[in-house]
């Protein structure tokens, strides 16, 4: 569903740039070794730690990375029970965000 409002289409664009930070600043933080918390990956990608408790699918990701920080040393993609937590998390995120959009 597109909108013809430019506020509603750049809140969506500067969320979606957000997210963008946060999922690479996760990636950095588990390929580096570097500290993985709500705050430390929230200051990283220069946003606020609310952005991440609004979003589920992201702190999921957070929480599976924190939970299996060695599934970041194997150096390849392998899967582990903390990449399918993540993907479950961003599955439910997305039937979340789409039975909400239904509903409007």
């Amino acid at each position: 569903m597109t909108s013809n409002n430019p506020m509603v289409e750049g809140r969506r664009a500067d969320s979606a740039r957000r997210r963008q930070r946060v999922i690479k600043a996760i990636n950095t933080a588990s390929a580096s070794g570097g500290e993985i918390s709500v705050s430390a990956i929230a200051r990283a990608a220069e946003v606020d730690r609310t952005f991440l408790y609004r979003h589920t699918d992201l702190l999921g990701q957070v929480h599976a990375v924190q939970a299996n920080p060695a599934a970041a040393d194997h150096g390849g993609p392998a899967v582990s029970r903390a990449s399918l937590q993540a993907d479950l998390a961003n599955a439910h995120g997305q039937i979340t965000r789409q039975a909400a959009r239904i509903r409007q």
